[in-house]
């Protein structure tokens, strides 16, 4: 086989492009990855500000302990909760979040579904998010009543 300059060039082009190929990739996740940690980043400091409203609202009352009663603080808390919640649930749908990002939003928000509390604010709340079908399904799969295998 008799080795020439234009064969040279030929694999030195597919090299090239190759090499380009392999980069283009590895840009492409870290790219992806980055953008997860700043969306990740954002939500934490939106949980961490609702963490700080209102005084109580995540304390857990005993099972046989009747709910506190109903207030419009309360119902605009929850509001303020879904419209961050809203937000993540289509970044995921629009595949946006990575799903070991989606993995842990979605264990902060069984934990927050589970809660009477909140289930009962749903409840009232629920029509405002008419527009976002798959979110309301959403919604309703954390919470204990709707789980399959509950009631």
């Amino acid at each position: 086989m008799h080795v020439t300059l234009e064969l040279i060039v030929q694999y030195a082009t597919l090299g090239t492009l190759l090499s380009g190929l392999v980069s283009l990739v590895v840009w492409a996740r870290i790219y992806r990855r980055q953008v997860n940690t700043q969306i990740f980043i954002e939500i934490s400091a939106r949980y961490a500000k609702l963490r700080s409203f209102p005084a109580g609202f995540w304390a857990r009352p005993d099972s046989g302990q009747p709910l506190p009663e109903r207030n419009d603080e309360f119902t605009a808390y929850v509001l303020q909760y879904l419209s961050m919640l809203v937000f993540a649930h289509v970044l995921h749908e629009r595949r946006y979040l990575a799903n070991d990002l989606w993995t842990i939003l979605r264990a902060e928000h069984q934990r927050t579904g589970a809660d009477p509390l909140f289930e009962r604010e749903w409840n009232l709340v629920k029509k405002q998010f008419e527009m976002y079908p798959n979110f309301i399904a959403y919604v309703d799969s954390l919470l204990p009543t709707r789980r399959p295998g509950t009631q």
